[in-house]
Order: C-alpha cells, then sequence, then structure tokens
C-alpha cells in the first residue's frame, strides 16, 4: 500500500516571537535537533515513498536544512506565495498527494506515536479521514460520539448530541478522496472535516495515549524541552561545541547552539538559542536568543504539585522536591534506607565530610528537608568541560572528602552502626549481574566455571583491607555548590575495601576520565591518604584495583538492566557500553577463562567494541 506524508511547516510562529522571526518553527533546536527531525522520525515509521513539505516563512532555511537531511531524496517542496492555511496548504499539494493514503503531521508537534497502528486503524474503519487526538482542557473542540466518530468541531459545526470534546494533535490519516473537500483559498483543515461529514462521509478519531506537546508557546517549548531531558535522565544539555569552564547552572538548562559563555554565566531553567553569540549575565526561567529573553513564569513549565517543583531523576524509589528554597525528599513507606539517610547524615557532618544539612524530619510523612545544594552534579559540571586543570582540581576536591570519610577510625561505634562490604555482599552483587543482566536482559544462561569464578573473585575482593567507603561513588552523586564537592545518596555507606570507592569515581561509566589524568587522580589518593595514614598499604591497596572494578561494573551492569527492565528507566541503557568496554578491558587484564568467556558473548550480542575511551563532554 503506497504511503506519503505531508508535513505542515509554512506558519509564521507568532506565537514564539521573536525567536521565529529569524528561525522558522519546525527549525527550532530540541536538545541538538530541530522539531521536524523528531517529526521526520515518527513519519519514517511508515517508510513513505514520498515526503512533502509546505513552505513559506523563511523557506530558504528549511531549503539548507534539507541539503544535509537523511531524507532528502524523499522531499517533495510546496511553496506558497501566500499563505494558505492548513486546509488550503494540503489542496496545493493535491498533484502530490492524489495518488496514496497520506498522513498529514504539523510541523511543530512532538508526540510518541505509533503511526502503523493509526493507519491500520484508518484500514479498519475504512474511512475518509483519521484524526489523532488527545484530551486537552486548552484546546477540546473536537465533538465525538462512544464510538470515536467525528461529529463536528468548533466554532464550525456544533453537533446536537455528542459523547465528548477532545483536541485535536496535528496528525491525521487521509485517504485521496477527503482532498476534494478542501479549498483552493486559504483555509483550515477544520472546514474540510465538515464538507466531508456534510456529504455523508465517515471520520473517526485515534486517541493519543503517550506523551504529546504543540510547541507553539515559550512555555510549550520549555515544557517539551524538560520533557525530552527528563525521559533521558538529564537535567543538562550543553551543544558539543560549547565550553562550560566557570559557568553556573541550576535547574534544567539546555545550550543547543554554538555560543560562548562567559565566566560568571548564571542559566537557571533556560534554553539558549543565541547562534554564533557571546553569553554574559545571569538568566532565569525563559529562552535566552541573540538579541532577546523571552520570560517565562515557571509554573507554566516546570513539573509540579503539592508537594514542590520535581527534581532529581536517578535509581532511587525515593522522589525529590524543591519548595521554599529547601529540598524535600520524600518516601512512600519508612525503610532502612530512610532512617540511614538521617543517622548516616549526622555521623558524617560530626567528622567533617561534607554531605547537605538536614533541617526537618517527619517520619510520619515520610519526609527529610535537606539545605538546597542546587541541581548541578559532578556529572553535570563536567558537560562541555575542556580545561583538564579545572577536571584535575575538582576531582581532587572530591577525593579530598573521599579521603576524610576512608580514614574515620573503624572503632566499635562504626562497628555497631554500618554493614560490612564483604563476601556475601560481593556475591549478592554478582548475583545480581546474573539475574538482571545475562538472564533477564540479555537472555543469556550462565556458565559453572563462571560461578566458580564469581566466587574466586567475592573471596580475593573480600580479603583486602576495609575501612568506611560510600559505595556508590559515582559522578551524579556528587553534587558541586559554589566550587565546593558535597557526597549525597550516602545511606548505603558501609565497611568496605576503599579500592571499590576509587574504582566506581575513577572509571565511572557516566563520564570517562582521559588516562593519564586517571593516573594522576590515583596518585594523588595515595599521597593525601598516606599524608594521614603513613601505614596506608599502597601495594594492596593498587592490587585491589583490578578485582574491585570488575566487582563494581559487574554490579552497574546489573542496575542498568534493572532500572531499564523493572523500573521503566530507559534512560540508563545509554551506561551500558562504556560499562562493557571497561569490563572488558578489565577481564583482559585478569585473564580468567570464564569472565572472559562471558564478556566475548555479551559483546557479541550487544555488538560492543571498545573503540576510543575520549571523555564525554556533551
Amino acid at each position: 500500500m503506497k504511503v506519503k506524508a505531508f508535513i505542515l511547516a509554512a506558519g509564521l510562529g507568532t506565537r514564539l516571537r521573536p525567536l521565529t522571526e529569524e528561525i522558522p518553527k519546525p527549525l527550532v533546536p530540541l536538545l541538538g535537533r530541530p522539531i521536524i527531525e523528531y517529526v521526520l522520525k515518527n513519519v519514517n515509521q511508515l517508510n513513505p515513498e514520498a515526503i512533502g513539505i509546505n513552505l513559506h516563512h523563511k523557506p530558504e532555511k528549511i531549503l539548507a536544512w534539507a541539503k544535509s537531511c537523511a531524507y532528502k531524496e524523499k522531499f517533495f517542496f510546496s511553496l506558497e506565495e501566500q499563505i494558505l492555511g492548513t486546509g488550503g496548504g494540503i489542496k496545493k499539494a493535491q498533484p502530490f498527494l492524489k495518488d496514496s493514503f497520506f498522513v498529514v503531521y504539523n510541523g511543530d508537534i512532538f508526540a510518541e506515536i505509533d503511526l502503523r497502528e493509526v493507519l491500520k486503524f484508518h484500514f479498519k474503519k475504512e474511512t475518509i479521514a483519521t484524526l489523532v487526538v488527545k484530551p486537552n482542557p486548552s484546546a477540546n473542540k473536537v465533538f465525538v460520539d462512544e464510538e470515536g466518530k467525528f461529529l463536528g468541531v468548533e466554532p464550525l459545526c456544533v453537533p446536537e448530541r455528542y459523547c465528548k470534546k477532545t483536541g485535536f494533535t496535528g496528525i491525521a490519516v487521509y485517504s485521496p478522496e477527503f482532498l476534494n473537500f478542501l479549498s483552493e483559498s486559504p483555509s483550515t483543515v477544520l472546514e474540510g472535516w465538515v464538507e466531508a461529514l456534510k456529504k455523508g462521509c465517515p471520520i473517526y478519531t485515534y486517541e493519543q495515549k503517550g506523551p504529546w506537546f504543540d510547541i507553539g508557546t515559550p512555555a510549550s517549548y520549555l515544557k517539551t524541552l524538560i520533557y525530552l531531558l527528563r525521559t533521558q535522565g538529564e537535567n543538562l544539555y550543553v551543544c558539543p561545541e560549547v565550553a562550560t569552564d566557570e559557568v553556573e547552572f541550576q535547574g534544567y538548562v539546555s545550550v543547543e547552539v554554538a555560543s560562548q559563555l562567559e565566566k560568571g554565566t548564571f542559566l537557571e531553567n533556560v534554553a539558549v538559542i543565541s547562534p554564533e553569540s557571546m553569553v554574559s549575565g545571569r538568566f532565569k526561567d525563559g529562552i535566552l536568543g541573540k538579541d532577546f529573553f523571552i520570560q517565562v513564569p515557571r509554573e507554566q513549565f516546570l513539573p509540579h504539585s503539592e508537594e514542590g517543583y520535581l527534581i532529581g531523576y536517578g535509581g532511587s524509589e525515593r522522589k525529590f522536591y524543591r519548595i521554599n528554597g529547601l529540598v524535600k525528599m520524600k518516601v512512600e513507606r519508612l525503610n532502612e534506607d530512610f532512617f540511614r539517610t538521617v543517622e548516616y547524615q549526622k555521623f558524617f557532618q560530626k567528622r567533617e565530610v561534607k554531605v547537605p544539612h538536614i533541617l526537618q524530619v517527619s517520619q510520619e510523612k515520610g519526609e527529610v528537608f535537606f539545605e538546597d545544594l542546587g541541581d548541578l552534579s559532578l556529572y553535570n559540571w563536567l558537560k562541555g568541560k575542556i580545561n583538564l586543570s579545572l577536571i584535575k582540581e575538582m576531582y581532587q576536591k572530591v577525593l579530598d572528602e573521599v579521603i576524610k570519610l576512608h580514614t574515620i577510625p573503624v572503632d566499635a561505634a562504626v562497628i555497631s552502626k554500618f554493614k560490612k562490604f564483604d563476601y556475601e555482599h560481593f556475591r549478592w552483587e554478582t548475583q545480581y549481574f546474573k539475574e538482571k543482566f545475562l538472564h533477564s536482559f540479555l537472555k543469556i544462561s550462565d556458565e559453572e566455571i563462571l560461578e566458580q569464578e564469581f566466587e574466586e573473585l567475592a573471596k580475593i575482593s573480600d580479603s583486602f583491607p576495609k575501612n568506611l567507603i560510600h559505595r556508590d561513588l559515582q559522578c551524579q552523586n556528587i553534587m558541586i555548590k559554589n566550587g565546593t564537592p558535597y557526597l549525597i545518596d550516602y545511606q548505603g555507606a558501609r565497611i568496605g575495601p576503599p579500592g571499590y570507592d576509587i574504582a566506581s569515581l575513577l572509571w565511572d561509566p557516566y563520564y570517562q576520565l582521559e588516562h593519564n589524568l586517571k593516573e594522576e587522580l590515583l596518585g594523588y589518593y595515595i599521597k593525601m591518604r598516606k599524608k594521614i595514614e603513613p601505614h596506608f598499604e599502597e601495594h594492596q591497596f593498587l592490587r585491589s584495583l583490578i578485582y574491585l572494578r570488575i566487582q563494581r561494573h559487574l554490579q552497574a551492569l546489573g542496575a542498568y538492566a534493572n532500572l531499564s527492565l523493572f523500573k521503566g528507566k530507559k534512560y540508563f541503557l545509554k551506561f551500558i557500553p562504556q560499562a562493557l568496554i571497561y569490563l572488558k578491558e578489565e577481564v583482559k587484564e585478569l585473564g580468567w577463562s570464564g569472565l572472559l568467556e562471558m564478556v566475548e558473548k555479551i559483546c557479541e550480542k550487544m555488538m560492543v567494541e571498545p573503540v576510543g575511551l575520549e571523555p564525554t563532554t556533551s
């Protein structure tokens, strides 16, 4: 069955001015990609024979973009000297559309939708048009009956009886006969629906269940941007060409284009769309263009509830909110982690380890109120960083805090408060890897030799000297405030080998440190620790690293699989390739046959090769 697509891209984008005075709305960027590319990704589900795009506002910019687009061989352009509206625009393209079914898609829509299901529905109903709808309180103008059949649309046709009103998404599938009901003069497609209805032609609606955004206003643009960031487990996007040395971020920020960020710049809940310009100053809640700033009230775009503004996106079951200048942690039911969060904070703060202050605790409500450290984790701080000296300096500050933690005397009070990271826990980690990553995620069964090597790995890992460790010391669990690092998510702290923390920090799949810098930081840790503990066993520590790195990466792979498969946090999948690259290097160095065979099997299945370990910058 031949299918074509037609993207409506001629509009002036008046509600997004002054942004759209220079950029046609379909080319407004979302995380480094123009809106129209998200549209094309959906349209391509149907493998259309050709893709039409109507043009009017800034057509030369869309034509220039199209030259490097992956779909350029399929494009047909319909240039409108006079803007014709949604109805007249489709009618003008009749010679292109008349010989096939076709999908029409507004060029300023972001949606997660399976158009193949919409097309199947269209054929099943044998309808002239299938309108994709979604309830939208601000735009519910489409009238439907109990079966979803189209009955009318405000203000053109209001039926005497209807089941409900809903909103049109800007996505529809049409049979070629529908073109007969459109006018060649400027008009809307709604008029075509009403004309078809008057002639007795059936029109049905298909309800969109997934996310949908009409990117027509600054608030809806920011709302879409934040949705995309959150679904990727991020709150900061930085264009790869942009350096962020000595720039501060808060909330959700996207630096979309190659701008120059001056020292001291502060951005909070801002999208930067100012190509090749210099950005300097403090900007909050809005869109920053080359010569303008569009202010948007944060309640119009930030995800919030009575609890406050939702923040955080990690693997924790706890929820975090920003409210009244504080960060509130909320749990549905009290558990050990809740009590450890409170108890361990007091313990670490007393020993001058930098952790966030706790200001209020309510066991009845399952709430803990922390000082607000902002949103700049080490993970985000590193984005766009190109100055290795700055990176080295920050990691040394982090290691200073880690050393404070690692050198707390393991006395009776510590032994009674903290569990041991011992053989049993190491075996739990490898079992976790097997169940979640090998069995559930990859459907690979393990062999007896692997079990024997996991047993040996746990015994050796448990044999090294132990002190108090964080246990999940990756860059998302380190916050940076005023240039100072703070440790968070410390409730899993245990008495274990220090190499596990160092492996977690320096061989972190979230950020790949340059090899020589990693060696320097390792030397710094040993040097500074020896200053406090002259008898620190350097040789044992260095010998432990290969085993603890393997152990840590097995645990991380199990966690990524568990979070993506069973917790709905698909964004953790993006960290699997780098964890596997590290693991492959490590098992080759160790040389154990079972682990080698396992990793080769995994890499073959996932087609992962150890290509380049350049630092991530975006």
